[in-house]
């Protein structure tokens, strides 16, 4: 049997797992953590030479022993796809070959990478391992032609040791990589298939004497004052005999030393633990609003004193106990605002650069976002790292999903199957050795949707004897038999309602909802409101973060995104792998901003606004609001009428208190309080200043009488009627209607046209992806995408001073016998105001919603500047509106386009007042509805 196919081989000399860490010279390289510096560090990254090949056979037995000159070259890291070798292919939970298991395509694409590094003579005597951050998905490693061994997990790290293999001078790497293993039938995420060396490369050197392990655990007392940091770590002796050593360790507080001793006439035999702890008196304690950072320096020096290495780890203090029902950060209760997470580039797919990972971060905390779901598999090491670094609660996923058997009625079919129990365990074993250090990390979660079965069990209790300081999840024990969280995804408000009425006795979140694929998502407020009305949903993690697409350009150097199906493949998802907060090349979309609002750590309230009178809540759970400003501000009609600052001082985490703002006298015309809440403080995300939320509060309705709209010259209307049509002229206007469709075909001012296309009722609307189930279950199916429109009656009355035109017609769709019957009156006044009343019936079956009721006409192209009073300036719906205000606004037909990647339904605007499309001199059309409306206006029919 292939190793690639047997579920009893997971690896072959692939070293025992253990934290993350390097070692340095000096205390003071140590503590910059830059692994680049180490003279014990030599990345392999870069230009290697590689050959693609369709079958693991064809690749040269001269591969492992020479250099191919004659190949060409690749970067890595990369997903070889990307670089133009194999196929892309997408799907969310399908297998893209036959379920065999644990056999795999025979034709299994295979990539063959080789490169040439130098030793130094600074290398002779050392240990020399490899590691690799991330292989997809089965990969053998060569040296110098000796085979040194394999291994599956595709995003887990490996190490192994080259230490016999390899010379002083230039030495010769190869590995060869295949696509598909037996592995992959737990690795079936929704997202691209791709492979290659897709994570960092490289060599690290330890001494014979040397740490090769460490844990580091915070505790505090009762009171929360004190904390007691305790350290395991494992010293190994690679020399002939015994090795008395001396472990020195500080705890550092920026510059100052706050603790430092040693272990002296430490004996090693091979591996040999020791420990230590010490009582730090009143330490910063680590959270995300927080995320206050130690450094741990361990120095291990030989008999005589010289340094052997030094090894630094960022501590925090921070613990997770359950109590009530609840989880508790320090004894705080918490509430994780999250998202999920996949890798993802749009130009280099999973080999996703650290400055891009970083960027994801600062976004995240731009945007009010306290958690990360690293769904559904590790990520780099280093990614978690920047988590403590920034401020993120982390939950941990493992690279655990089996959601393709899912099609075959089975998805519990390896995941209850004894035999797989070694592949399961090992990959959360792995997970919670390399990146136990990180006090990010509070949830370890087992992976996702893979059923439920013996092998979770197992995984469980092996995460629990390894860390039982942390929780643990996974969503498909639903009956939370062994899980200490209970979770859900994609449960809808009412159902979460009633869970937060009848507590679990565990806690609870709901690891995936608010699906965000194109326009979307809608409802946040509504998820929030119910999560905040009970304390034990303490957790929610949008889908997802970032849209998978794959850049590209046309001819003409537009750019797009390609999704399933853009390559050839089949089967495939199509676009839902668009379904991120933020596009592809991460810039923000609405629905991160919408979610930002919702989940704002500072809440204003409404208590009487007729004396000024407001509550400030404080949903941070560690920290004061004396970092933040209250920026007050009343507007009427676009116009500033007062403006107020408030230093928000006091407010303790978890409260509120009062606020009193200061009301200018209010004039006739509609008035708003607007309050945007920011940031005092420079963050290593954000600038002083950062806006953290924005709230409006009504004050006062429009209680002017309207302007009359009178021109000059007005004069009296002429009506010019033939058989075809009727035209009604005034002084500097010309408004032809047609007798065959009864509404306006043309319509001209001082010379100009304003119309291109006939205005008329609309029942259907560009979709959205969100809308795919409405689509195919009820309106494509009774034709509603196709409705026609006929004419049953024109008439014509003309009076002093104004001309009515009526039409009635019939709207309906083809092959059926239900529609609208719709009446439309044109009253066209002498001085050029046209008034247009629409009504409808509907008659017929027809028992269910339909998309939209509408308006809709075609405006000349040069009247592109777009003014509105309504909310915004952000597109905005019924159901995400939170984040924009309403106004006055300016702007352009262009920039009221939201470009999603698919194309839908996009830029609408609420409770618009007014709207005006005018060309750059300011003629134009002036809307002005009787009550607000919805409001957009595009390039595209």
């Amino acid at each position: 049997m292939n190793r690639w196919e047997n579920i009893q081989l997971t690896h072959e000399n692939r070293l025992a797992p253990r934290a993350y860490f390097f070692s340095y010279d000096s205390v003071a390289q140590a503590r910059t953590f830059a692994r680049e510096t180490s003279s014990l560090f030599l990345p392999l990254s870069g230009q290697w030479n590689f050959h693609f090949f369709d079958h693991p056979l064809q690749v040269p037995e001269a591969f492992t022993s020479e250099l191919m000159a004659d190949w060409g070259h690749i970067t890595v890291p990369a997903m070889w796809q990307m670089e133009g070798h194999g196929k892309l292919q997408y799907t969310d939970e399908g297998f893209p070959f036959p379920i065999d298991v644990p056999f795999v395509p025979s034709d299994n694409p295979t990539g063959a990478y080789q490169r040439i590094f130098t030793l130094s003579d600074g290398w002779q005597g050392k240990q020399t391992l490899i590691k690799f951050d991330g292989v997809e998905t089965y990969f053998e490693v060569y040296v110098n032609g000796q085979y040194v061994g394999f291994s599956k997990g595709s995003r887990l790290t490996a190490e192994f040791d080259i230490s016999a293999m390899v010379k002083t001078g230039d030495n010769l790497l190869c590995v060869r990589v295949m696509q598909w293993a037996d592995s992959t039938y737990v690795e079936d995420q929704d997202m691209w298939w791709s492979a290659g060396i897709f994570r960092d490369v490289y060599l690290i050197g330890k001494q014979l004497t040397h740490i090769n392990d460490f844990t580091v655990r915070t505790d505090f007392d009762e009171a929360y004052c004190d904390a007691t940091l305790s350290c395991e770590v494992v010293l190994e002796n690679l020399a002939a005999s015994p090795v008395v050593t001396t472990l020195e360790y500080t705890l550092f507080d920026g510059e100052r030393v706050v603790h430092s001793s040693a272990i002296d006439h430490l004996a090693i035999e091979k591996l040999t633990s020791a420990s230590f702890a010490f009582t730090v008196e009143q330490p910063q304690q680590w959270s995300a609003e927080s995320p206050y950072l130690y450094h741990l320096v361990m120095t291990l020096k030989d008999a005589n004193g010289n340094v052997l290495e030094v090894v630094p780890q960022r501590v925090g203090f921070r613990d997770i106990k359950v109590r009530d029902g609840l989880f508790w950060i320090n004894n705080r209760y918490v509430m994780l605002h999250g998202v999920n997470r996949h890798d993802n580039d749009h130009r280099k797919g999973r080999a996703v650069g650290m400055d891009r990972v970083e960027k994801d971060l600062q976004l995240m905390k731009q945007h009010n976002i306290n958690s990360v779901r690293t769904a559904h598999y590790p990520n780099d090491p280093r990614f978690y790292e920047l988590c403590d670094i920034y401020g993120l609660f982390v939950m941990a996923e493992t690279d655990v999903e089996s959601h393709g058997f899912a099609n075959v009625g089975d998805i519990s079919r390896i995941t209850d199957d004894p035999q797989w129990e070694k592949v399961y365990v090992e990959r959360i074993v792995r997970h919670i050795h390399a990146q136990k250090n990180h006090p990010s990390i509070i949830i370890w979660s087992l992976g996702n949707e893979s059923g439920y079965g013996c092998n979770i069990r197992a995984m469980y209790h092996a995460a629990k004897a390894l860390d039982d300081t942390r929780l643990v999840h996974y969503e498909e024990d639903r009956d939370a038999e062994v899980v200490d969280i209970i979770s859900t995804m994609y449960t809808r408000v009412p159902l979460m309602n009633e869970f937060g009425e009848y507590p679990h006795p565990k806690p609870r979140i709901i690891c995936e909802y608010a699906h965000a694929m194109g326009n979307g998502p809608g409802g946040l407020t509504e998820y929030q409101n119910v999560f905040y009305k009970h304390d034990c949903i303490q957790g929610h993690y949008v889908w997802e973060w970032c849209d998978h697409g794959i850049q590209a350009q046309d001819d003409h150097g537009n750019v797009w995104y390609k999704f399933g199906g853009d390559y050839g493949d089949y089967p495939n998802n199509y676009n839902f792998c668009l379904d991120g907060l933020i596009y592809s090349d991460q810039t923000p979309g609405p629905g991160l901003k919408e979610y930002k609002q919702v989940i704002a750590p500072v809440k204003i309230h409404a208590r009487d606004l007729t004396r000024g009178e407001l509550k400030v809540e404080n949903k941070l759970w560690f920290t004061t609001l004396d970092d933040y400003t209250l920026h007050a501000e009343v507007r009427a009609e676009g116009e500033t009428l007062a403006t107020q600052q408030i230093k928000l001082r006091d407010v303790a985490p978890n409260s509120e208190a009062p606020l009193q703002i200061t009301l200018p006298q209010l004039d006739a015309r509609e008035a708003f309080l607007n309050i945007t809440v920011t940031k005092d403080s420079r963050t290593r995300y954000s600038e002083a200043g950062h806006s953290i939320a924005t709230y409006q509060f009504p004050l006062k309705e429009n209680t002017a009488q309207p302007v009359p709209f009178a021109p000059n010259n007005a004069r009296p209307l002429t009506l010019e009627d033939d058989r075809l049509s009727c035209t009604v002229r005034g002084y500097n206007f010309a408004i032809t209607f047609s007798k065959m469709s009864g509404k306006p075909t043309s319509w001209q001012v001082n010379g100009e046209s304003l119309l291109t296309r006939e205005p008329k009722i609309n029942f259907f609307k560009p979709m959205i992806d969100n809308h795919k189930q409405e689509y195919e279950g009820l309106w494509q199916p009774n034709h509603l995408q196709i409705m026609q429109e006929h004419l049953r009656d024109f008439a014509v009355e003309q009076s002093e001073g104004e001309v009515l035109i009526i039409s009635r017609t019939v709207i309906a769709p083809p092959v059926f016998d239900f529609g609208m019957r719709c009446t439309y009156i044109w009253r066209i006044a002498a001085d050029g105001q046209v008034n247009v009343a629409l009504s409808g019936e509907r008659y017929g079956d027809y028992p269910h919603i339909i998309p939209c009721i509408g308006f809709t006409m075609g405006i000349n192209g040069e009247y592109d500047q777009v003014a509105y009073y309504g909310r915004g300036p952000g597109e905005n719906y019924a159901d995400s509106q939170q984040a924009n205000i309403i106004d006055i606004w300016r702007s352009t037909v262009d920039a009221m386009f939201e470009n999603y990647p698919f194309p839908q339904n996009n830029g609408n605007r609420q409770h618009v007042r007014w709207t005006a499309l005018t060309n750059r001199h300011g003629n134009g059309l002036l809307v002005v509805p009787q009550r607000p409306i919805n409001f957009s206006a595009w390039h595209y029919t």
